[in-house]
C-alpha cells in the first residue's frame, strides 16, 4: 500500500477566492513522482482551533501531512501557535534560525536590526525539528508524531518550492519505498465522452489491473490519462505503450497526440516536429493564445509572434482586411476571420496563422453579434479552415480562455490533416 498524504493550505485569502490554492497543485504532483498518493485537500480560516482540528483530520486519515501558510511575522499568522496546542508543548528559540534572518535581512539591504516580530519567527514548537529556508524568514517545521509526519512549509509559493524541491521531496523519497506512479496522457478529439468511453469498453475492462484509465474531458477534447502503479518504471511504461498502441487500432482516428499536456505543448512538439512555423492574429482572445504558446519553453523555434487587432482599424490597416467585408458581414464573421489569418500569415512570413473574432461580452459588440459569438480561422495560405463557436454562458474570462484553447487545438487538427 502507497503512503499517503493530506495537503491542508491555511489562509482566509483562499476561502474568500482572492487567490487561487496554487501551492497544492504543486506539491501533489511532486508526491505523486514519488509515489506517495495524496489522499485529501484541505483549506482553513487563519483561526487556531479549524487549524487544530484539520492537523488532527489528515494525522486520522494519512502518513503525512503537509502544510503551507501560516507562518508569518503578523497576528494572522496562526499555524505555529496551533501546532504548539497540538503536541501540548511550548515555543523555543532557535538561534540558527535568527541567524538566517539577519543574514537574509542583511543581504537584502534591510540592515541586521530586526523588530520583535521578525524574531519571533525564529520560535518553533519544541517538538518539532527545523530545515532552514534560504528564501525567506519563516522556517520549515518538520514533527513526527510516532510513525506520523507533520511538514509545515511557508505559503510563499517560491518558498515552498524550493523547500519542496530541495528538502522534502528527497527526505521522504529516501523515507518511504512506494510504489512508483507513472502517469502518460493522450490527447483525444472529435467524439463526445460517452461515445468514447462506449467504443472503449471492451479494451478497458481488459485492461491489466495496474492500470487505471481516466477520462478527462473539456469542451473542445479529451485526456486520456493512463495511471501505472509499480515496482519497475521500464515495465510500467512498456505497458502503457502497448495499451496505446491497442487503443489506435481501436480509436486512432480520434487521437490528436500520443503525448499530451497542454495543448501548446502539443502543438509546439508537432511544429517542432515537422519544422513548421505559425503567428496569430488574435482580436477577442487579446493576446492570450500568444501568451499560451510562448509558455513552453523553446517556442521561438516555431511561434513567430502576434497582432492583437483589437480595433478595427487595425485589421484594416495591419491585417490588411478588406473594410467592404466589415461592412457586409461585420467584424464577427467568417470571411474577417478568413483575412486575418491570411493577414498575419503575410505580414510576419509563417508557414501557418491563426485568427479570432469574437465577442467576449458581457456587452453586445457594436455590430449586435450576440455575446458568445466567436469565428476562429487557421490557414497554410494554400487550406483553410473557418470554424464558429457559440458560447454564450460564460463570463469574460472563461470565454478568452476556452476559444484560445479552441484555436490552438484547430490549429493541431489543421496540421494532421494538412503535413
Amino acid at each position: 500500500m502507497n503512503t499517503k498524504a493530506t495537503l491542508l493550505t491555511i489562509g482566509d485569502e483562499i476561502l474568500i477566492g482572492q487567490i487561487v490554492d496554487t501551492n497544492s497543485a504543486f506539491i501533489a504532483k511532486e508526491l505523486n513522482k514519488i509515489g506517495i498518493d495524496v489522499e485529501e485537500i484541505i483549506s482553513v480560516k487563519d483561526e487556531q482551533q479549524h487549524i487544530i482540528e484539520a492537523f488532527q483530520r489528515g494525522i486520522n486519515k494519512s502518513d503525512i501531512v503537509i502544510v503551507t501558510g501560516g507562518l508569518g511575522p503578523t497576528k494572522d499568522d496562526k499555524t505555529k501557535a496551533a501546532l504548539c496546542q497540538f503536541l501540548d508543548c511550548k515555543l523555543v528559540r532557535e538561534p540558527k534560525i535568527l541567524e538566517n534572518i539577519v543574514q537574509l535581512f542583511a543581504s537584502r539591504g534591510y540592515g541586521k536590526e530586526l523588530n520583535s516580530l521578525n524574531q519571533d519567527q525564529a520560535l518553533i514548537p519544541e517538538k518539532s525539528t527545523f530545515i532552514q529556508n534560504k528564501f525567506g524568514t519563516a522556517p520549515c517545521l518538520w514533527t513526527e508524531i510516532e510513525d506520523k509526519i507533520i511538514i509545515n512549509l511557508p505559503g510563499v509559493p517560491f518558498e515552498m518550492k524550493g523547500l519542496i524541491r530541495d528538502e522534502i521531496i528527497p527526505q521522504l523519497q529516501n523515507r518511504y519505498n512506494s510504489d512508483l506512479i507513472i502517469h502518460r496522457d493522450i490527447l483525444v478529439s472529435g467524439i463526445p465522452e460517452s461515445d468514447l468511453a462506449i467504443l472503449l469498453e471492451d479494451w478497458e475492462n481488459k485492461l491489466p489491473s495496474f492500470i487505471h484509465l481516466a477520462y478527462l474531458p473539456n469542451r473542445t477534447s479529451i485526456d486520456l490519462r493512463f495511471t501505472a502503479t509499480g515496482k519497475d518504471e521500464v515495465i510500467l511504461k512498456e505497458t502503457i505503450q502497448q495499451e496505446i498502441e491497442k487503443f489506435k487500432n481501436i480509436a486512432g482516428q480520434f487521437l490528436v497526440s500520443e503525448n499530451s499536456g497542454s495543448v501548446q505543448q502539443v502543438i509546439g512538439d508537432i511544429l517542432r516536429e515537422k519544422r513548421l512555423t505559425i503567428s496569430t492574429a488574435e482580436s477577442c482572445t487579446g493576446g492570450m493564445i500568444a501568451s499560451m504558446l510562448t509558455s513552453v519553453s523553446g517556442s521561438s523555434a516555431y511561434y513567430f509572434g502576434t497582432i492583437v487587432s483589437y480595433d478595427t482599424s487595425v485589421k484594416i490597416n495591419v491585417l490588411n482586411v478588406d473594410e467592404k467585408a466589415i461592412e457586409e458581414f461585420t467584424v464577427v464573421s467568417e470571411q474577417v476571420a478568413e483575412q486575418m489569418a491570411k493577414g498575419v500569415k503575410n505580414v510576419l512570413n509563417t508557414n501557418i496563422a491563426i485568427s479570432t473574432t469574437g465577442v467576449a461580452g458581457p456587452n453586445r459588440g457594436e455590430d449586435k453579434n450576440d455575446v458568445g459569438t466567436v469565428w476562429i480561422s487557421v490557414t497554410n495560405g494554400n487550406t483553410i479552415s473557418n470554424k464558429r463557436y457559440f458560447y454564450p454562458f460564460l463570463d469574460r474570462e472563461d470565454f478568452i480562455k476556452i476559444v484560445s484553447t479552441n484555436a490552438l487545438n484547430d490549429a493541431v487538427k489543421f496540421i494532421q490533416e494538412n503535413y
